[in-house]
């Protein structure tokens, strides 16, 4: 052996073992390779196949409900599925079905009592309805036509919003393979009892909806219903006499010629004395008024005598200027129920409780307009409903639809996409609607010479209809999208904007993505997020507008052709007067940010004192979505009610005002997932990503001993190819060595040939 040998191998012989062994350990490397790259792609597969698919079908438990019975719903004592915590029948679909059709209230409190030491952790009291109330400090100026001046109220004591908890509940639902129907009724709670009455019963001075309501159902949309009504009690009141009243009449010179007795005929008609017109005071002047507002007529019929058009146009002219001198006599007395003088506008303006006006309360009473709607009136924002209610409204609104008589209300039932992942969570209808239609009642549903609907409420709808696309009902409820179930389909994650369905616009909004961030769950725990907003696109997309151009209005006055509701109005509002009877409320997000008006001397703010140009979150809809889920786990949903004063150079009452734009409230809907919701679904987002890399893992592992195994292979191959190489070189050579001469021969044969040479 020599020195190299004995300094580099301990064994001594061990180079010549391992030459010998080198075949058996090479081949032993290739088995061993081959070996590993089946175990890790088996374990690759079983991963991706049966551990992953598994955790995929959880998620789909957890997010569709079917309306098939469920083993999951099998529990240690008999129904406790209905009661129990709902971590431990998450995926039982018959719990998912009952809790569908619970309240947020409801909910809570049976969480309360599962998790009595860890409620914060696991429940969520539910929907909250935040409010701000805007109030008008400078009511006489407004009156005067100069600008209104705002000022936002909140609470009492620190001027935060007013809190108000949302609890829906379904009654009448019914799962079918993929959806399922409901009608749902809504209850408010005020979030402070504590503090309820000093906050609800705070007095502001805002616009009387109940007299815009009047004059938007008037002939002409003039505010005759104010001399109507106080007109005709002005009469009593102060005592007008005969001899006043044709003063009154005969001052308006335009007519000479009059029958005998004519002041006479005028009290009888229109006086609300018992002895006079009584009840019917009302009703005959109203008829006056239409008259006189139509130019097609040209005579009247007072207390059974017929007066030419002059004579028609005196006598209402004369209504108005006793109404005006009864409306003054007021003077520094408080006109009631309105709680202002008539030089602040009593009547076109009123100071009553914010639980009144919010409709928290029954409301406020208005005598102007309730000669046409007699009830109390309010914005009804927070105003509680039964289900007996809800039945009888959505009767009535389906016996007004297969009439062919306009209702705004319900239908019939809601529908919404359950138990498939496409779509999922989104309406298909809204309370009996599968198109949105009241906003363009005379497009969609024409009426006959008859005055019947020619069009039924399902389509199919004629060209004029929304410029010939009709809005069709869609997008999210507003707790759950589309879901992308790690691989099943795409997702939020790719998709540049997401719609959900607005109530108060009855129409889908798209909001835009605006950025993925990780939320936090608890403590370390984080689930990853993308949030979305409501901006320009969605706000364009959303409108009503056709034939906007200016050369199309007085074709659309005329009866020539249709025109959008909102053509009128600055991008980023909308006109909710068709669907509001008439009272011109107009929408926006809060302080009429993302408005945009072509004049910005016409912007509403520009024409309001009290507000600022809106920036940052607090003004922003927002929605944050899991993607996987597609569940909605953070929900911000901002909007502002305003009324646009109807103004005419033909009023009879209020002739001096602007018609601008007054903000009455704005509000936000928010609700959050819990930290237990969001800790599942952070679960979900790291198994899936962890049983991923575990295959990725296992395939990469198996794809580099597939390789290893290769290397083996070769290496055998080259020493089997090296070793008949040298087996064949052997061979060749003993051949060769069998073939030639013995030595002596060949000796003696080469002197030979040298001999020969020489």
């Amino acid at each position: 052996m020599g020195e190299d040998e004995k300094g580099t191998l301990a064994w001594p012989g061990a180079h010549r073992a391992l030459a010998r062994n080198a075949t058996l350990l090479r081949a032993i490397g290739l088995v061993t390779f081959v070996c590993l790259s089946i175990v890790f792609s088996t374990a690759g597969i079983y991963l991706r196949s049966w551990q992953l698919q598994f955790k995929i079908q959880e998620l789909k438990d957890y997010i569709l409900i079917s309306n098939q019975p469920d083993s999951a719903c099998k529990g240690a004592l008999s129904g406790e599925w209905v009661y129990a915590a709902f971590e431990k029948f998450m995926g039982c679909e018959a719990r998912q079905r009952e809790d569908f059709t619970r309240s947020d209230k409801e909910i809570f409190d049976q969480c309360v009592t599962n998790h009595e030491y860890a409620r914060n952790k696991y429940c969520q009291r539910g929907r909250e309805i935040q409010i701000f109330v805007f109030n008008i400090t400078n009511p006489q100026d407004v009156v005067d036509g100069l600008t209104p001046r705002m000022t936002e109220i909140g609470r009492k004591a620190d001027g935060g919003p007013l809190i108000f908890y949302k609890d829906c509940k379904t009654f009448n639902t019914e799962f079918g393979t993929t959806e399922v129907e409901f009608n749902e009724y809504c209850y408010y709670t005020y979030k402070y009892p504590d503090t309820e009455e000093a906050d609800l019963s705070q007095q502001v001075v805002t616009v009387n909806v109940g007299l815009l309501e009047a004059i938007g159902n008037s002939l002409d949309k003039i505010d005759y219903i104010v001399p109507v009504v106080w007109g005709t009690l002005a009469l009593e009141m102060m005592n007008a006499t005969t001899t006043i009243a044709e003063d009154y009449i005969r001052g308006q010179l335009l007519s000479f010629a009059w029958p005998n007795n004519f002041g006479a005929q005028y009290l009888a008609e229109f006086s609300t004395a018992q002895d006079m017109a009584g009840y019917r005071a009302r009703d005959n002047a109203i008829r006056l008024f239409e008259m006189v507002l139509d130019t097609k007529q040209e005579y009247c019929q007072v207390n059974g005598t017929q007066y030419d058009r002059n004579q028609c146009v005196s006598m209402a002219n004369s209504l108005a200027i006793f109404a005006k001198r009864y409306y003054e006599s007021f003077q520094t007395y408080l006109i009631q129920p309105y709680g202002l003088r008539y030089k602040d506008g009593a009547g076109l303006f009123v100071k009553t409780s914010i639980g009144d006006l919010l409709g928290y309360y029954a409301g406020y009473d208005d005598p102007l307009s309730a000669y046409m709607f007699p009830r109390k009136v309010s914005w009804d924002v927070v105003r509680s409903q039964t289900q007996v209610e809800v039945n009888a409204a959505v009767s009535a609104g389906r016996a007004d639809s297969s009439n062919g008589v306009k209702n705004t209300g319900p239908l019939g039932r809601s529908s919404m996409v359950a138990n498939t992942i496409d779509n999922l969570g989104g309406y298909t209808q809204y309370r009996g609607r599968t198109f949105v239609t009241e906003f363009d009642w005379e497009g969609c549903r024409p009426t006959s010479k008859t005055g019947q609907v020619v069009v039924p409420q399902e389509g199919p709808f004629p060209p004029q209809c929304n410029g010939g696309t009709p809005q069709k009902v869609g997008g999210s409820r507003g707790l759950q999208v589309k879901a992308k179930v790690w691989s099943l389909q795409e997702g939020v994650d790719v998709d540049p904007y997401i719609e959900i369905f607005s109530e108060t616009l009855m129409r889908p909004l798209k909001y835009s993505v605006v950025e993925d961030f990780d939320l936090q769950a608890e403590n370390k725990d984080f689930v990853a997020v993308r949030r979305f907003e409501l901006r320009d696109l969605g706000l364009r997309d959303a409108r009503i507008a056709f034939n906007c151009e200016e050369v199309y209005q007085k074709m659309a006055e005329a009866g020539v052709l249709n025109r959008g509701s909102d053509c009128d109005i600055h991008q980023g509002m909308f006109d909710l007067t068709p669907v509001s009877n008439e009272i011109p409320y107009m929408w926006s997000l809060p302080h009429f940010y993302q408005v945009q008006a072509t004049d910005p001397t016409q912007h509403p703010r520009n024409n309001l004192i009290g507000f600022v140009t809106p920036t940052g979150p607090r003004y922003q809809n927002m929605v944050v979505v899991e993607p996987e889920s597609g569940r909605i786990v953070e929900s911000l949903m901002k909007e502002q009610i305003s009324v646009r004063l109807y103004h005419d150079e033909r009023n009879y009452f209020f002739t001096k005002h602007k018609p601008v734009i007054i903000p009455l409230y704005w509000k936000f809907d928010t609700k959050n997932a819990t930290t237990a919701e969001r800790l599942l679904l952070s679960f979900f987002q790291s198994e899936f990503r962890g049983l991923n890399a575990g295959f990725i893992a296992c395939i990469t592992l198996g794809a580099v001993s597939l390789m290893a195994a290769l290397f083996f292979g070769m290496l055998l191959y080259r020493e089997n190819a090296l070793q008949t190489i040298e087996e064949k070189r052997k061979r060749i050579q003993a051949e060769l060595a069998s073939a030639m001469p013995s030595g002596r021969d060949a000796e003696g044969e080469e002197q030979e040939m040298r001999a020969d040479f020489d």
